[in-house]
């Protein structure tokens, strides 16, 4: 089910952890939707999954949020698993030092940030 009005994404809860879909580009226009699912998932779910499969586009203002997000949430022991990045987004995360616990699991083509 759709969560917020100006960035397509579903949330669905299963056993001890939630799913967020992202249908849409993380652009400027849904940065604040952005930060406030980002909220959600790190304050309110113990383990949360960002299924980033149809995005297309991030741009920096949204990646600077996923990066901050990932940090606040190894903060609070709550890591972040990211799934379907693709390739582009993976090196641009890979390179950011913030982002060196990143994992791939290259059989399945989905990162994992843990």
């Amino acid at each position: 089910m759709p969560i917020m009005s100006r960035i397509n994404c579903g949330f669905e809860k299963k056993e001890g952890f939630g799913i967020f879909t992202f249908g849409s580009d993380l652009t400027k226009k849904s940065e604040k939707d952005l930060n406030l699912i980002l909220m959600r998932a790190i304050h309110g779910i113990d383990r949360t999954v960002l299924n980033m499969r149809d995005v297309v586009k991030i741009d920096v203002a949204c990646m600077k949020l996923l990066i901050k997000a990932y940090r606040t949430s190894l903060r609070l022991k709550k890591p972040l698993i990211v799934t379907g990045l693709s390739k582009e987004y993976q090196r641009e995360l890979f390179h950011n030092k913030s982002m060196l616990k990143m994992t791939m699991t290259q059989k399945s083509g989905m990162s994992d940030i843990i």
